[in-house]
């Protein structure tokens, strides 16, 4: 691939001779070409033709003036809805599990085309090129934590941050529920510290490898991300844990502190050793394969006036003379997402099926979210071998043979919230719980065991929260342990305790004998009036799981010995706080907040449940329209405003570098339009950028 750019750069003047005020102060439709291509996804002649004529610098302004924060189109609603109880799920039994794991996976498929769509419709390219950058720099694989909202709210993660400051790009990525269970952090606590999210922060987030860092800087880093972790009971979010944290002095590059996560970022980015391996990365992503070493310490000295603020970097390093360089252009071999995603918007085709967009990239070996490691894709020539040369000649086949499609064609179902009924009108003490998950039901003796629920969907008077996990340790001598985890219910519930803690999640543990002494300092009235309502109702909860696994499956509590228990907790808080001053409704929680997909699975068979997935796969298809739509080969061509006969006008636009000259060949081709962009595309050269 290089030796076919090389060869044919030396007719690039020859073909296509630049005009003697082609630079600076006025592009060529060949540099705006370039410039459009480089900072986006191909370059339909609509835009390019509307860059002619710009200064570099103009151009350049308007590309990086365009860069967005947020999406043109919204993202599902589930993605901001109740955070899916993966870790509760199974006790639902095999039918409500499989479906909800398949519902997963078919939600990172939307999230997919969802954001393929954005790729091909967007008015910005280059912010859709800086997220793609940024999930390969900061590569997570989807498959290793199954989470469907994680991998959504990574991707606005990167939106957000793409062109502005890396600290704080940096900083949210260590916070990112997807990257601490992607690199295990969530095994690193003070006992037992765990390497890989500190190692490969230096080593591929930041410095590069082999770059200012020891491997007791490493050791000492891992140190300060201990404790940062996932909220395991909780709606899933990071979470900071004091008590798996080491708390002492640790030095990190020559800086000595009892540092944590929050000083990580600012710690090697102000190490002298940082900024050139970010900097090459974004090189071979927009200039060249080949790093220059005296531009990218230029550039490095630029970022780092700016505070490592990304839009000055981006923009001196598209003014730059080796941007813009003839020797540099043709230089990057597409990878699968800009080859096609690119061959969209160029040719101005609409996309009828996303899906077989994405199964292309898939099978090209670029299957967004699904890096295949830590290290990302490959790059540059890397992605071409003798398998990946054929399929990618296939795929462009397949995409040329599309037929146009009505703009407002392919119904966007997957990005319309679906219904939830509305929760009943409560009274002030009535307690609502839409779905109970048995947890933990475990005999120690005669009399005396474990019994521990999670309650989805609370809702208690005004107030409606996502999870509550309920638990009781009863003793034989009649003593009982309580504890709740009260991650999503705070600080409107115990909220005197989670002043007196600071902790945003956690444990709330207590003894009978505090209650009987009123030693409840903890707790407000309101709370009182909670948790009478729990542990009150508490037999009518553990009876509406019958059917539940750990009923049918065998538990160290039987169904009724978890009912015996269960009313021990009810008499005692009838004793001590009080019988339940209001109601206690259970019914089956709307199933799109469970994450079922809008069904109730109770009695399904696998017949149905199959019928199902195939009705839901087929519902969320969309199509995609390019922002430049051509109805024809003949309209592209026409849209293409460069001088010349029509098959270098087509190369003009397509190209890179243009073909080598093949005589009379390419003037019959140039006869049929179709023909024509079909011989170029399918050529080798189409594959450079």
């Amino acid at each position: 691939m290089r030796q076919i750019a090389a060869t044919t750069l030396a007719l690039l003047t020859q073909l296509t001779p630049l005009p003697l005020w082609a630079g600076p102060e006025s592009m060529t439709y060949e540099e705006a070409r370039h410039l459009v291509s480089r900072t986006g996804f191909g370059a339909a002649p609509d835009e390019i033709s509307a860059m002619v004529g710009k200064s570099y610098t103009d151009g350049v302004t308007e590309i990086l003036a365009a860069v967005q924060t947020t999406p043109q189109h919204p993202m599902p609603a589930w993605v901001d809805g109740w955070a899916y109880p993966t870790d509760q799920i199974w006790a639902l039994g095999n039918t409500a599990s499989d479906l909800f794991f398949t519902n997963r996976w078919m939600d990172i498929a939307t999230m997919q085309k969802w954001w393929l769509r954005e790729m091909i419709e967007t008015p910005s390219p280059l912010t859709e090129k800086l997220v793609l950058f940024w999930h390969d720099h900061f590569a997570a694989n989807a498959g290793r934590h199954e989470d469907p909202q994680w991998a959504a709210r990574q991707n606005r993660l990167f939106r957000t941050h793409a062109a502005a400051n890396f600290a704080d790009l940096a900083t949210g990525i260590l916070e990112d529920p997807g990257m601490l269970v992607f690199l295990t952090n969530t095994e690193n606590d003070r006992v037992a510290p765990n390497e890989n999210l500190a190692r490969e922060f230096m080593e591929l987030f930041t410095l590069g490898e082999g770059r200012g860092y020891t491997e007791d800087d490493v050791v000492q880093a891992a140190r300060a991300l201990t404790g940062h972790t996932v909220d395991r009971f909780g709606a899933r979010n990071y979470i900071f844990d004091p008590e798996a944290h080491d708390h002492g002095i640790k030095t990190i590059l020559g800086n000595t502190g009892r540092h944590n996560a929050d000083d990580l970022p600012r710690i090697v980015m102000n190490d002298p050793a940082f900024g050139p391996f970010i900097v090459e990365r974004l090189w071979q992503a927009f200039v060249s394969n080949t790093p220059d070493p005296d531009e990218v310490a230029r550039l490095t000295d630029i970022w780092r006036a700016a505070d490592w603020e990304m839009k000055p970097l981006l923009r001196a390093m598209f003014l730059s003379d080796a941007f813009w360089s003839a020797k540099n252009r043709g230089t990057l071999v597409k990878s699968p997402v800009d080859l096609m995603v690119g061959s969209v918007r160029t040719l101005g085709r609409a996309v009828p099926y996303l899906d077989d967009l994405n199964w292309a990239l898939g099978d090209l070996g670029q299957e967004l979210f699904f890096p295949p490691n830590v290290g990302g894709w490959p790059e540059g020539i890397n992605w071409i071998n003798d398998a990946t040369a054929s399929a990618r000649a296939t795929m462009l086949t397949y995409m040329l043979g599309y037929d146009p499609v009505p703009r407002d064609a392919g119904s966007m179902m997957m990005m319309q919230p679906q219904s939830a009924s509305a929760p009943t009108t409560l009274a002030p003490e009535d307690l609502a719980i839409g779905q109970v998950f048995i947890i933990e039901a475990s005999k120690w003796g005669e009399g005396s065991g474990n019994l521990a629920v999670t309650l989805f969907d609370v809702s208690f008077g005004s107030y409606r929260w996502r999870s509550i996990t309920f638990g009781a340790e009863i003793y034989a001598a009649d003593e009982m342990e309580f504890s709740l985890h009260v991650s999503d219910c705070v600080p409107e519930c115990f909220a005197r305790w989670h002043r007196q803690t600071q902790a945003p999640f956690g444990w709330l543990w207590f003894h009978s004998r505090q209650i009987q002494q009123n030693d409840t300092d903890w707790m407000t009235d309101a709370d009182r009036v909670l948790l009478a309502a729990l542990m009150g109702h508490f037999p009518d909860i553990i009876a509406s799981t019958t059917g539940q696994r750990a009923w049918t499956e065998g538990s160290g509590l039987s169904l009724q010995e978890a009912e015996n228990t269960s009313q021990r907790v009810a008499d005692f808080a009838g004793e001590t706080l009080g019988p339940p001053q209001g109601q206690l409704l259970l019914a089956a929680t709307p199933p799109v907040a469970l994450g079922l997909g809008g069904i109730n699975v109770s009695g399904m068979s696998e017949k149905e449940a199959e019928r199902y997935v195939e009705e839901r796969e087929a519902a969320l298809n969309i199509s995609a329209t390019p922002r430049y739509e051509y109805q024809s080969a003949e309209a592209w061509l026409h849209a293409v405003k460069a001088g010349g006969f029509d098959s270098l006008r087509a190369q003009s636009a397509l190209l890179a570098l243009p073909l080598p000259t093949e005589g009379q060949r390419m003037e019959r081709v140039a006869s049929d339009p179709e023909a024509l962009i079909r011989h170029i595309v399918l050529s080798p050269y189409y594959q450079l950028n």
